[in-house]
Formats: structure tokens, C-alpha cells, sequence
């Protein structure tokens, strides 16, 4: 090495706010003219988009492959990563700052498992983790963040850490190929920075990495014969929004830290870091509806610096402050403390990205429809977000309207409620918003199916269903489309349905399909759409569901039972809302059919006598007799108790306005014996615990008047009767 060029190799933890505070102390020391940052070389552009107005951490650098975009890399920053302030330092101090990683075009193509194995004599398969044992912890991560993170700014800790690291790869037992290619190429970019003249280099890497950059090991030839014939792919790069959600390490991420927002606390301001952290507390605690203090937070972060000093470290560490958390906030409460933790550890904080940012032609037409739909302020931001939309307002019908293109793309930002769950007809809308990182990139895959949501939308939508055979997808689609107010994809999709439609003998298929078709006509008339195919198409299926369902529910089992059971029902709702008079006479017509049928299975029949009798289409006499005859049948033990299921899954009400039924009801209890009533008491329990509460209260009233009328017996055992009626108030 040149006597005049000074190298100085900073070994860091990503992500690690003790490395970035002693970083920052080095290169203030060592005030380098370059800097070196372990990122991928291809990337390099990116820097220019580094300022207080463009990017506000946390961020991420996203590589992809232009012609794969499954093959993509996030490379994220923190306002506490060593790599960011790397770069702040020295875009603020007018040093030269490169990427010098392998570019992402060669590591796309690099197996990261692929490994060159030692001798197995004396070396370790981990050992970062036989460390950390010898220094009596468990977890390597932990040891790291106790020994090196949480210390006080000292920059001569590198010289010690690129000395542990040198011992420690000298025993590990393997080594990754990519690791030895990204090395070398890295080794590479550092010799081209001393013959450009610079003087005094700085490297910022991954502390592992640091030993094979500072030794003389490696020659300029050999690394430029490891790296010959490096294939590469096509690859383009940008900046995203990150979240400290992704940067946390139980997320999966394998650079990952424990806490995001404890990182952050204590690179921001050590000395206030635990009671910033205990102020969090208190305030996540009385969001809860818990009546916290200020003497928490002064309890919480004395008992965390006590902890800290009992266990003999110099600053409390996370399971310090969740120590003094459990003791002094929660008591002891496992399940409350459990509930704090994520919001404890990560925090809700996501970066920022601004329009100034390249990206995909896609990606601007989305973010001028956010604008238009006035979701700018919900744009991105984690954690569920409940919207109600008033389609008769035109920004919230283009927000609905864009939020359907969304789920057509498969990017669901947003979730709709079940519309027969809506409380307010077709005017209002419900849905949940809850945005993720990982959407940045379905954006990009997106973008190869058209330039605007629109256009991708169609286009993506006609090239999939012509292998979509699922009849519940297909409707999905459908009802999304009209939604979404892409009438070209309405006839398309509804071909689709009545050419598959048109062949199966599937009936719950059937059922399953034809309810958001039938939505899907209310909504074209209100949107003004042509909705011809649709109808079209439901003039075709609709006499086949009618002609097929009574032969479809006898002699079933269980649980094809239970689910005819909810397709009826959710097709009856649907009828219900059709303007069609002669779909609804037709469905009438088969339910009554099924509702005479002797061999129909029993929860679907008192369905559809249950039906018949709120729509006066039977006689209640008629009713009543069908049900008399079922709760006398003997064939089948369990047949009465789940008639009376199906008849009564609307709830009490029935049984308080019809007197008959309730005395039809009331007699077949008082016969059953004792052995027949423990035998259906789990059917019945399930079927009256879905009552509301003042339905049983109603039920029970009335009961208890119709005896103290009727009974007139003066031998009446009074004693045995207030023992029973609680019994009975249980029960219902």
C-alpha cells in the first residue's frame, strides 16, 4: 500500500444506531475525500435524489429485472442506518460517496446458497452464535446489540470489530460464492479509488466483509479471475417508501433489528432514549382506555436503568425496558404486554418518496387517480384505514372506482366489506385500506400490462380469464369491472361465465356465482352501463340453479349441507334486491319446492319453510303441519333438532310473533326425555345462542305467562318450578 493513502475500513451492523453514531465520530476524525458504501454499484444515480425534500427515511433503493420482474431487491435506509448517515456525511462534507457493492445485474444471476465448504477440523457452522454463547447469550443479535450497539461513541471499536471478525471467519465453517464474488468485486472498486488519486479512503461495509477488504490476501489478478464471465440482466433501480414494519427483525428481513423505533431513540438522543421510550408506553397504554401517569413513565424508566445496572451493562437494553414495562404498567399481564409489543417495537412510521423520484408510467397515472380521488393523505400509510364512500359524490366514486381497478390488478390497497353487509344501499361503499412496501413492486409488474390503470386493468383481466375456470373469480371479476368502470371487460367475462356456466352440473358453483352477478345489474343501472351481457347471461344460468336444486340437497352430508345452506341464503338476499319479478317468482317456486320435499335435507328445509312463512307463500297452518310431521320423525336422531336450526337462523323473532310456532316449538321440549333433550342440547344451544339477548328475554316471558295461565293444577310443587324456570333463562 502507498505510503501516502490512508484506507480506513468501518465494519458496521445494518441498520445499527451504535454504529452509526460511531461512524459518524470516524469519519469526522478521519475527514475521508471518498467514501464507500456497500450498495450495489448500478445504483449509483440514485444518490442525487438524496436530500431533506426528495427522501425522508425510511427508504429503500429498488433493483429489479426489467424483462423478470419477479427478480427484484430492496436495499433499505434508515435515518439510523450507518450506510445513510454515510451519505449524508458526505454529501454534507463534500466528500466523494460511492456504491462499490457487485452491481445487482451480476447478482441476480449469483446463487446466494451456492457455498465453497472447509475442512470440517476446527471450524464452526455459526460463530457469531458460539460468541455469544461464550459470552452467556443466547441470541447472537442480542450479544452484538449489548457489546457493540448500545455503548458509547467510541471510533476506535472498528479496529476491534475488524479484528473479531477476522478470528471469526477463520473458524466458520463455509462460505457463500456470492459473498466471495461481491468481495472481490469490492476489493476491485476500492484499488480503482486509490488510483484515481484519492488519498484517504473510507469504507463503510457490512462488519463481516471487513476483514476480506483490509488484508492483502487477494491479488488484483485473482479477482479479476473470479469475476470474468459474469453473466447480467437488464435491471433499472429507484427509491420506494420503506416502514419500520419491514425493518423489524421479526418480520423476516435478515438484517433486521429488534426495535426500528428503539434504534431510532437511541441515535437521536441516547440520554433520553428510555424515558422517550417509556413516554411511548404510557401514551399506547391510554390509547387502550388504561389510566396511565406521568409517575409510569418515571417508575418505568428508573426500575429499566436499575435493571440495566443489576445485570451489569452500561444501558438498558429491550428486555430491560419490557421488564420494567410488564412490572410497572402491565402487572404481570402477559396477554397486555403481548398486545403492546408490535406497536412497542416498531413503531408506525413510514418514509416518504417525492414525485420527483423516476418511476414507471404506471405509477404516475396511479398517483395522479389518488389525487383525483382524494386519497393522497391515506396514500401509503400502514395500518387499516376504514373509509365510507358516498358514490353519489364524484371523488369518492372515482376513489371506489380506483380501488376496484387496484383489486383487479391484484395490488388489494384496499378491502371492501361484503355488500350485503351494507347498511345503506347502493350509494355507500366500506372498505379498509392497509398499504404494504412489497405494492411498489406489484405496481412495477403491473406496468407491463399498459402505461394507465385503465388501460393495464383490461388488459391484464382479458389476458387472465382465458384460463380462469374458478366461477367464483370469474364473478369477482365481474363485479369488480363494473365497480371499477371498465365496461370492455363486461361482455368478455360474462362469456367466460356462461360458457363455463353452460357445461357444469356443479349447482353450488352455480349459487355462488349468480349473487354478485346479480349485484353487478343494480350497479350497471345506477353507473348507466350496458349491462345486456349480464342478463343475458343470468337468463341462461338462473333456470339451471332453479331446475337442479331440490335433486341437489337430499342425502348430502354435513358439511355440504352447511354450505348450501349459507349459498341459499346469500342467493335469497341477492333475489331479494333484484328488480327482475320473474327471477323472483322462479326462486320462490324452488324453495317451496325443496320446503315440501319429504328427503331434503333438514337445516335447508326449515330454511326454506322458514322463508315461505315470512313470505306468506304457504299458509302458516301449512307451515306449522310440515313442521309438526318433521319434529315427530324417529328415522333420524338429529333430523327435528336441525330443522329447527334452519327454521330459526333469522332469529327469535319468529317465535315471539308467531304463537303457533312457539307452542308447535314449546310442546316438541316438553316431550323430549331426558336422554333425547342431552342429545340434541348441543344443536339447540347453537341455534338459540345466536338470539339477541332481549329475544330470549321476550321468548322466556312469554312462556312463563302461558304457563302461570294455563296451569291451574293446585298440587303445583312451586318449590319445583322456581328450580327449573332458571334453568330454562340459561338456555335461551
Amino acid at each position: 500500500m502507498h505510503h501516502d493513502v490512508q484506507i480506513e475500513i468501518y465494519g458496521i451492523r445494518h441498520h445499527g444506531a451504535g454504529s452509526s453514531r460511531n461512524l459518524l465520530a470516524a469519519l469526522a476524525q478521519f475527514e475521508p475525500n471518498i467514501i464507500l458504501i456497500e450498495c450495489p454499484a448500478d445504483a449509483q444515480h440514485l444518490l442525487t435524489y438524496i436530500d431533506d425534500a426528495a427522501l425522508i427515511p425510511p427508504v429503500a433503493i429498488l433493483i429489479y429485472n426489467k424483462k423478470d420482474l419477479k427478480q427484484y431487491a430492496y436495499y433499505p435506509f434508515t435515518v439510523f442506518s450507518p450506510e445513510w448517515q454515510a451519505i449524508r456525511y458526505g454529501l454534507t462534507h463534500q466528500a466523494e460517496v460511492r456504491f462499490f457493492d457487485l452491481p445487482q445485474t451480476h447478482s441476480f444471476l449469483v446463487q446466494d446458497d451456492a457455498v465453497s465448504t472447509k475442512k470440517e477440523a476446527g471450524f464452526m457452522r455459526d460463530p457469531f452464535a458460539r460468541m455469544a454463547e461464550l459470552a452467556g447469550f443466547d441470541d447472537p443479535e442480542l450479544w452484538w446489540d449489548t457489546y457493540i450497539e448500545q455503548q458509547g461513541t467510541a471510533p476506535e471499536v472498528f479496529s476491534a470489530i475488524n479484528e473479531l471478525m477476522a478470528e471469526l471467519r477463520s473458524a466458520d465453517l463455509t462460505e457463500k460464492e456470492s459473498n466471495n464474488l461481491r468481495e472481490a468485486f469490492m476489493r476491485g472498486q476500492l484499488r480503482k479509488a486509490r488510483k484515481e488519486g484519492y488519498t484517504k479512503i473510507a469504507v463503510v461495509c457490512g462488519a463481516w466483509h471487513a476483514p476480506a477488504l483490509s488484508d492483502g490476501m487477494y491479488t488484483e489478478r485473482q479477482d479479476k479471475k473470479l469475476l470474468t464471465g459474469l453473466k447480467k440482466v437488464a435491471i433499472d433501480c429507484t427509491w420506494v417508501p420503506w416502514s419500520y414494519n419491514r425493518i423489524a427483525r421479526h418480520t423476516g428481513y435478515s438484517s433486521g433489528v429488534i426495535s426500528p423505533y428503539w434504534y431510532e431513540a437511541l441515535f437521536t438522543d441516547p440520554d433520553q432514549a428510555v424515558a422517550s421510550w417509556m413516554s411511548r408506553a404510557s401514551s399506547i397504554m391510554n390509547d387502550m382506555g388504561y389510566s396511565i401517569s406521568p409517575a409510569h413513565t418515571i417508575e418505568g424508566s428508573n426500575l429499566a436503568h436499575a435493571l440495566a445496572l443489576m445485570r451489569q451493562r452500561t444501558w438498558p437494553g429491550i428486555s430491560e425496558l419490557f421488564d420494567a414495562i410488564s412490572s410497572v404498567y402491565c402487572h404481570g399481564d402477559d396477554d397486555l404486554i403481548s398486545k403492546m409489543r408490535r406497536k412497542l417495537l416498531e413503531g408506525e412510521k413510514v418514509g416518504e418518496v417525492s414525485d420527483q423520484i423516476p418511476m414507471v408510467p404506471l405509477q404516475k397515472d396511479l398517483e395522479r387517480l389518488v389525487k383525483q380521488a382524494r386519497l393522497s393523505k391515506d396514500w401509503r400509510k400502514q395500518g387499516a384505514i376504514d373509509k365510507s364512500l358516498d358514490l353519489r359524490k364524484k371523488t369518492q366514486l372515482n376513489a371506489s372506482r380506483l380501488l376496484h381497478k387496484l383489486l383487479l390488478l391484484e395490488i388489494p390497497w384496499g378491502e371492501e366489506n361484503e355488500p350485503e353487509n351494507n347498511p345503506l344501499g347502493n350509494f355507500h361503499e366500506y372498505w379498509t385500506l392497509n398499504w404494504y412496501p412489497d405494492y411498489e413492486i406489484l405496481i412495477i409488474e403491473a406496468s407491463m400490462w399498459g402505461n394507465t390503470i385503465d388501460e393495464a386493468a383490461t388488459n391484464y383481466v382479458l389476458d387472465k380469464i382465458n384460463s380462469e375456470k374458478d366461477f367464483e373469480h370469474l364473478g369477482i371479476l365481474l363485479y369488480q369491472a363494473l365497480h371499477g368502470y371498465l365496461p370492455a371487460l363486461v361482455a368478455p367475462i360474462s362469456r367466460k361465465i356462461r360458457d363455463l356456466g353452460s357445461v357444469t352440473e356443479d349447482v353450488h358453483l352455480l349459487l355462488t356465482i349468480t349473487p354478485p352477478l346479480i349485484w353487478s345489474t343494480r350497479y350497471g343501472d345506477i353507473a348507466k352501463l350496458d349491462i345486456s351481457a349480464i342478463e343475458t347471461l343470468l337468463d341462461q344460468l338462473f333456470p339451471r340453479i332453479c331446475l337442479l336444486l331440490p335433486d341437489q340437497v337430499s342425502n348430502i352430508s354435513e358439511e355440504s349441507s352447511r354450505a348450501f345452506f349459507t349459498a341459499i341464503n346469500r342467493m335469497h338476499q341477492a333475489i331479494q334486491m333484484a328488480t327482475n319479478t320473474i327471477r323472483k317468482e322462479q326462486w320462490i317456486s324452488t324453495l317451496l319446492q325443496i320446503a315440501k320435499d319429504v328427503h331434503a335435507d333438514p337445516l335447508i328445509k326449515g330454511n326454506c319453510l322458514r322463508i315461505m312463512l315470512v313470505k306468506k307463500t304457504m299458509a302458516e297452518h301449512h307451515v306449522l303441519s310440515i313442521v309438526r310431521f318433521e319434529l315427530s320423525d324417529l328415522s333420524d336422531p338429529f333430523r327435528p333438532a336441525l330443522l329447527i336450526e334452519g327454521f330459526l337462523a333469522s332469529g327469535g323473532w319468529l317465535l315471539i310473533h308467531h304463537p303457533a310456532l312457539r307452542s308447535v316449538v314449546d310442546s316438541w321440549f316438553g316431550a323430549l326425555t331426558d336422554e333425547e333433550f342431552m342429545t340434541y342440547l348441543p344443536i339447540i344451544r347453537r341455534t338459540f345462542g345466536t338470539f339477541h339477548e332481549s329475544e330470549k328475554e321476550m321468548i322466556y316471558s312469554l312462556l312463563f305467562e302461558k304457563r302461570k295461565l294455563t296451569n291451574v293444577d293446585a298440587t303445583l310443587d312451586e318449590t319445583r318450578t322456581d328450580a327449573v324456570l332458571p334453568t330454562l333463562r340459561k338456555l335461551l
